[in-house]
C-alpha cells in the first residue's frame, strides 16, 4: 500500500511537471504579440545620374620623355613658369623614388617602435587597444566605401605592432632590419641621384593636375554654351582614355562645372539659383553644387543641366566622366513597420506600444513610406506621442488602450 501511494504520487507530480514545461515552452515559443524598437532613420530623395566634370585646362606637354616626378599633388595652386614636375632620363627613376619613400617610411616605424618601449608605449593592454582600433577603422574604410585612407590605417596598425613585439619581448630591437633597409635606401637614393632630371615648368597660373583625359581640348567651361544638349550628350557618353604622353594640365580656376542631361521630368526638380548635394561615387565626401543653369533645345528630348562647383580638392580634380547620387532633399524621423500602423475608435492613425506592460497608443505622421517600413514624423519631447526607443506592436490581435500583457 505505502509503495502504490508513492507511486500515485510520483506519477501526479510527473504530470505537474511537464504540463508546467509544456506551458511555459508555450509561452515562450508561441508569442501573439510581436514588438520591434522605434528607432531613428534618414532616407535621401535623390537621383542618380551619369555626368562630366567640365574645366578650361592647359595641357603641359612633356618636351623630354622618361618618367617624371611630380612636385605638387593634384588641386594644388601653381604659378606661371615654377616648377611642378620633373622629367627623368631614366624610364625606371619614379618606381625607385616610389620604393625609397616606402623604405624611409618603414625604417622610421621601426625606429620609432624601438625607442623608450615599456616606459614609451605603456602596457600592453595600451598597445592591444591601439591595435584593436586600427582593426575597426579597416572594418570602417571597408563598411563605408572609402580606400583612400587605407596606407594610413596600414602604417598605423604597423607601428602598433611593432610596438606589441617590443613590449612582449619577442623581438627587443630592430637594428638589424633597419640596418638592412637603411642600405638598400642610400643605394635607391644614389641611383636617382645620378640620373639627369629636367624641370618641367607651368605654363600659366591655375591648379594643378597630373592626369590628361583627352577632353580638355574637347570642351572649357566657355564653349560648354555654345553646344547643343546632343552635342553635350554625345561628350557625357564619351569614353574616357588617359594619355600618358603628356605631363600633366593646369586648370584656369578652382570653380569646375558637373554636367548631366536628364528628362524633361526631372530637370523640374532642379531650380536654378540652389544648392543640392551631391554624392560622387568614390569620392569621400558629400559636396555642395549650384543649380548654374539648364540648356535646352529641339535636338535632344532631354534637358542638360550644369552644376557649378566651387570646391576643388585632389580627389575632385581627378574625376571626369563620374556617377553621382544628386540629394534634393533629407527626410528623417522614427522608422516603424508598416504591420505596426493602426486606427484607433476615432479613426486616428497611430501604433500601439508597450509601456510597462500596459499598451498605449501613439497617434504618428507617416513622412516617408518604403519597402515594409515608413518613417514618421518625430516629436521629441511631446507628451503621448512616439518617442525613440518604445516598443512597437507589429503583430498581435485584440490589441487595446490599457490591455496588460505578462
Amino acid at each position: 500500500m505505502k509503495v502504490s501511494f508513492f507511486k500515485i504520487i510520483a506519477a501526479i507530480l510527473a504530470v505537474f511537471i511537464i504540463g508546467y514545461a509544456g506551458v511555459q515552452a508555450w509561452i515562450f515559443l508561441y508569442n501573439p504579440y510581436k514588438t520591434e524598437i522605434a528607432v531613428t532613420y534618414s532616407v535621401n530623395e535623390a537621383l542618380h545620374v551619369k555626368g562630366i566634370a567640365i574645366r578650361t585646362e592647359t595641357v603641359i606637354e612633356d618636351q623630354y620623355g622618361g618618367s617624371v616626378s611630380y612636385i605638387h599633388e593634384d588641386a594644388a595652386r601653381v604659378l606661371k613658369n615654377k616648377p611642378v614636375a620633373y622629367a627623368h632620363a631614366s624610364a625606371d627613376t619614379v618606381q625607385k623614388m616610389e620604393k625609397a619613400a616606402e623604405l624611409e617610411k618603414e625604417i622610421n616605424l621601426l625606429e620609432e617602435a624601438s625607442v623608450g618601449i615599456s616606459q614609451l608605449y605603456g602596457s600592453s593592454e595600451f598597445i592591444n587597444d591601439q591595435i584593436g582600433n586600427s582593426v575597426l577603422a579597416y572594418s570602417e574604410l571597408i563598411a563605408n566605401g572609402n580606400y583612400n585612407e587605407f596606407i594610413s590605417i596600414k602604417d598605423d596598425l604597423l607601428l602598433s605592432i611593432n610596438k606589441k613585439t617590443s613590449i612582449t619581448g619577442t623581438e627587443n630591437k630592430f637594428a638589424e632590419r633597419i640596418s638592412l633597409l637603411k642600405a638598400e635606401y642610400d643605394e635607391l637614393q644614389n641611383e636617382i641621384n645620378s640620373d639627369e632630371a629636367n624641370t618641367v615648368t607651368s605654363p600659366q597660373t591655375g591648379y594643378f593636375i597630373s592626369s590628361v583625359d583627352g577632353f580638355e581640348n574637347m570642351v572649357t567651361k566657355e564653349t560648354l554654351f555654345e553646344k547643343s544638349v546632343s552635342e553635350i550628350e554625345d561628350i557625357i557618353n564619351t569614353d574616357v582614355v588617359t594619355v600618358d604622353e603628356k605631363i600633366g594640365k593646369i586648370a584656369d580656376n578652382y570653380k569646375w562645372y558637373y554636367v548631366i542631361s536628364v528628362s524633361s521630368e526631372d530637370a523640374e526638380k532642379f531650380d536654378t539659383g540652389k544648392n543640392v548635394t551631391v554624392n560622387f561615387d568614390g569620392i569621400s565626401d558629400s559636396v555642395i553644387l549650384e543649380i548654374y543653369e539648364k540648356i535646352e533645345d529641339d535636338t535632344s528630348e532631354n534637358v542638360i543641366i550644369v552644376l557649378l562647383c566651387k570646391t576643388f580638392t585632389a580627389e575632385l580634380a581627378s574625376i571626369r566622366q563620374i556617377p553621382a547620387d544628386i540629394v534634393f532633399s533629407t527626410i528623417s524621423g522614427l522608422r516603424v513597420s508598416s504591420d505596426s500602423i493602426r486606427f484607433d475608435e476615432n479613426q486616428q492613425m497611430g501604433v500601439f506600444i508597450l509601456d510597462r506592460n500596459e499598451v498605449k497608443f501613439r497617434a504618428v505622421e507617416i513622412v516617408y513610406s518604403g519597402s515594409g517600413y515608413n518613417i514618421v514624423k518625430w516629436n521629441q519631447g511631446t507628451k503621448n506621442a512616439l518617442q525613440l526607443f518604445d516598443e512597437v506592436f507589429v503583430g498581435g490581435n485584440d490589441l487595446y488602450v490599457g490591455k496588460v500583457i505578462d
